[in-house]
C-alpha cells in the first residue's frame, strides 16, 4: 500500500473525514444520504430540460453545479488539490491539468461529438473519450455522476441513448480504473456495449430501471482522497502511457 503524506485536505471539515457541505452533515453516512436525495432531484430537473451538448470542460462544470449546488459551496469549481481513488493511481495532476483539458476537448471535437457513427464506432470512440475526461476528474467529489450526465447529452445529440442501469456500479468503477491505469479502453468498450442503445430501445425500458443508475447493493465505492504531489512525483506520473498520448 502506498504510504500517504500527512497533509490536510482543505475540502474536509477540520478533524474529520467528511467533506465540507451545505446540509450540515457531520458524518459520511449523513452526507451521502442528503447528497443522494438532493442530487437526484436536480438530475431529474436537468433531464426535463437538457441543454445541447458542447463537449467541453465548461459544460462539465455547469452540470456539476446544477447537480451539487445544494450540497457543496464549491459545486462547479475545478478542484484545487491533487486527488486519487483510494491508494490507487492519481488523476490528472493539477500541474498539467490544462494540457489534459485541451487534449480531451480536442479529441472529442475531432470526433464531431460522436455524431454520424454506427453503433460499433460510437462505442469505441465513446470509450476513448470517456477515459480522457475521466482521467481529468475535475472535481473533488461528484465526478462520476457529472460525467454520466455529460455523456447522456453527447449520446442524445448523436442519436443514441445510455442505459446506465444495464451495468453495476462495481463494473463501472472497475472498467474505468483499468482504462485509467493501463491506457487501454477495452474494458470500457465491453461496458458500453451493454449500455448503448437506440432511442426506441431506451423508451421501451421501465422508467424505474432507467433512473436507477448503477445500483449495486453491498458494494462501496472507494472514495477520492487528497494526494499532494511533488514535482518529481508529477514528472514520474507523466511517464505513464496514459499521459504520453496527450503530448504526442
Amino acid at each position: 500500500m502506498i504510504e500517504l503524506p500527512d497533509a490536510i485536505d482543505p475540502y474536509l471539515i477540520p478533524g474529520t473525514g467528511v467533506l465540507r457541505n451545505l446540509v450540515g452533515a457531520k458524518t459520511v453516512e449523513d452526507l451521502e444520504a442528503a447528497e443522494n436525495d438532493l442530487v437526484s432531484v436536480r438530475a431529474l430537473e436537468l433531464r426535463a430540460n437538457p441543454p445541447k451538448a458542447s463537449g467541453t470542460l465548461e459544460q462539465l462544470q455547469w452540470i456539476h453545479h446544477q447537480l451539487f449546488q445544494d450540497v457543496y459551496d464549491w459545486a462547479g469549481q475545478i478542484r484545487t488539490v491533487d486527488i486519487a481513488k483510494g491508494d490507487g493511481q492519481v488523476f490528472q495532476p493539477l500541474a498539467v491539468f490544462d494540457m489534459g483539458v485541451r487534449y480531451s476537448e480536442q479529441v472529442l471535437r475531432e470526433d464531431h461529438l460522436l455524431r454520424h457513427m454506427d453503433r460499433a464506432t460510437f462505442i469505441n470512440r465513446l470509450s476513448a473519450n470517456y477515459d480522457n475526461f475521466n482521467i481529468l476528474h475535475p472535481f473533488r467529489e461528484g465526478n462520476g455522476r457529472t460525467q454520466r450526465m455529460f455523456w447522456d447529452l453527447i449520446a442524445h445529440d448523436a442519436g443514441w441513448r445510455l442505459d446506465w442501469s444495464a451495468v453495476s456500479k462495481q463494473e463501472n468503477d472497475k472498467a474505468s480504473q483499468i482504462a485509467r491505469d493501463s491506457a487501454n479502453e477495452s474494458s470500457l468498450v465491453v461496458m458500453f456495449s451493454k449500455i448503448v442503445c437506440t432511442p426506441d430501445e431506451y423508451e421501451s425500458r421501465s422508467t424505474k430501471n432507467i433512473t436507477a443508475h448503477l445500483q449495486d447493493a453491498g458494494y462501496t465505492t472507494v472514495p477520492n482522497i487528497y494526494r499532494p504531489l511533488t514535482r518529481s512525483e508529477t514528472e514520474e506520473e507523466l511517464k505513464r502511457n496514459i499521459y504520453r498520448r496527450m503530448t504526442d
